[in-house]
């Protein structure tokens, strides 16, 4: 019998893991289920490998990691000055590693074992679909590793071996991992340009593909709308390499379209609360006890600046105002506020009690907002056009979630183009100074809390919006936030050659490469 031995960290048992890896017995009825395919199928994989719980607004990874830890590392979520704020709980890094190595990665190389084991060119051309497209979606989720850890195993992580040996994976370089990226994202974006699929192929591609419901266009969108934010990720250490990628892509939007419409995001929507993507009240008990505003986004930002997302994004207090938690006030300061109902919460409709709230993937606003700072810094393009676009994308963007809530409070209006243009002449938002600060600000404020991962590594690439962090003095590892997470301890122990080579640089000061400001 043929052994599947699988490479560390990528601890799991067979094939059927990575096919039943997910906690619902089955998907939305739209489409096709998985968990209970008899046998493995490129099709039912790449379903498997787009349901993700760390995309979808999940409980456990809301509640231990997204608001506590990345929340408080970006200013996202409202947080206590206390002891030890900053240390990392690694047992909840370590979950957030392992989810990607035994879910994400192990489905794809599931994936692309099978379409490699083929058996005629027909078969391979027409199932070419789904294998580019999963890269897509799995380079998103590796570029996030990076972002969090800095190298990481890559390139020879996550192979099912029928050798008879253990596979231990080398780290890859993150700056390399990136490289390899974005020329892989551009090949990418280049096929789908001219792809023109079977029918046949191109109607199971449809019954599978829960993000863009089997539109080719919108994956060629968020194709190279990623593309778009790596290249500006590294543009501050490679600034040459991203210039020429970007205005490639912009250069040629009929080649290279983008993510160019507040209702052209990409996400994992749930169709209904019966939809096997929801895990009902989730995302309540994902806010907790830590449903609060955060201080300087509310404060300095959002509320003397009248932002018309105020409503949509938090409740008021209960004298009508929005506060969010200073991350200055002691714990006794803070306790007793929070007993006078001083403090704004994110909002029931939009966010705590939405079951239909999505995973949200790419906004428009954010391809806005980068497209602004490219202009702002290198030209080709009108730069407050498009930060003024990215703002009116992103309050369309969180009226629609609002809109579309399950939950049966009252649903907030689109505020008018008057109040938007009121809200853009504010000093504190308008255009004009400050502006890759201004930039910064609006992309965080649209990144909030459930995106707080991009966040945190927009705030480390940029220093902006400039957020400033009490010293804890409890603290001896981690008396400030740190600059990446640290490994799993099981990467010491279990591959010890290979993480001997990164040991030195596994401290929380150590920058992921492209943090060069």
């Amino acid at each position: 019998m043929k052994k599947l031995i699988i490479s560390i960290p990528l601890l799991i048992i067979a094939a059927g893991v990575l096919v039943t890896g997910c906690k619902k017995s089955e998907f939305t009825d739209s489409y096709y289920n998985p968990d209970r395919s008899v046998s493995a199928t490129i099709p039912s994989l790449y379903a498997g490998l787009l349901f993700n719980e760390r995309v979808l607004p999940r409980y456990w990874g809301l509640f231990t990691l997204q608001i506590p830890v990345v929340g408080t590392y970006s200013q996202t979520a409202g947080y206590t000055q206390g002891n030890k704020i900053y240390e990392q709980p690694v047992n909840y890094t370590k979950d957030r590693w392992d989810y990607y190595y035994t879910t994400t990665l192990a489905r794809y190389r599931e994936i692309e074992k099978l379409y490699n084991q083929l058996p005629t060119d027909a078969e391979k051309t027409g199932n070419l679909l789904f294998l580019e497209t999963a890269r897509i979606f799995l380079y998103d989720q590796t570029a996030q590793m990076v972002d969090m850890y800095g190298d990481i195993p890559f390139s020879t992580a996550g192979q099912l071996n029928a050798q008879g040996i253990v596979v231990l994976p080398s780290y890859d370089k993150g700056d390399d991992i990136y490289t390899n990226i974005l020329t892989e994202l551009k090949r990418i974006s280049d096929y789908l340009s001219t792809a023109t699929p079977d029918a046949f192929y191109l109607n199971q591609f449809t019954s599978y593909d829960y993000v863009n419901k089997g539109s080719v266009t919108m994956w060629r969108k968020y194709c190279n709308s990623l593309i778009l934010r790596l290249a500006m990720r590294i543009s501050y250490k490679d600034e040459t390499t991203a210039k020429s990628l970007v205005q490639t892509i912009l250069g040629n939007t009929t080649k290279y379209p983008l993510i160019d419409a507040a209702s052209e995001s990409i996400k994992i929507q749930p169709s209904s609360t019966t939809s096997s993507l929801v895990s009902l009240n989730d995302i309540r008990n994902g806010f907790g006890v830590n449903p609060f505003a955060p201080g300087k986004m509310v404060d300095d930002i959002m509320w003397p600046a009248n932002d018309p997302r105020l409503p949509i994004y938090f409740t008021a207090n209960k004298n009508g105002e929005y506060h969010g938690v200073p991350n200055t006030w002691n714990a006794t300061r803070v306790s007793d506020s929070t007993t006078a109902n001083y403090f704004s919460r994110w909002d029931s409709t939009t966010f705590t009690e939405n079951n239909l709230f999505p995973g949200i993937i790419f906004t428009a606003a954010e391809v806005s907002f980068l497209k602004a700072e490219v202009y702002e810094r290198w030209g080709g393009g009108t730069a407050k056009t498009a930060y003024d676009a990215g703002v009116k994308q992103s309050i369309q963007f969180y009226v629609s979630i609002n809109n579309a809530s399950s939950y049966t409070g009252a649903k907030d209006a689109m505020p008018s183009d008057a109040t938007i243009a009121l809200y853009l002449a504010n000093p504190i938002v308008a255009y004009g100074t400050n502006n890759l600060a201004k930039i910064a600000t609006q992309k965080w404020i649209d990144f909030g809390v459930i995106q707080a991962h991009q966040a945190w590594a927009e705030y480390r690439r940029t220093k902006l919006p400039a957020l400033t962090f009490p010293t804890d003095g409890s603290s001896v590892l981690s008396p400030n936030p740190p600059t990446r997470f640290l490994y799993p301890s099981t990467e010491s122990s279990f591959n010890t050659t290979n993480y001997a080579a990164v040991k030195s640089s596994d401290n929380v000061t150590t920058k992921v490469f492209w943090d060069v400001k």
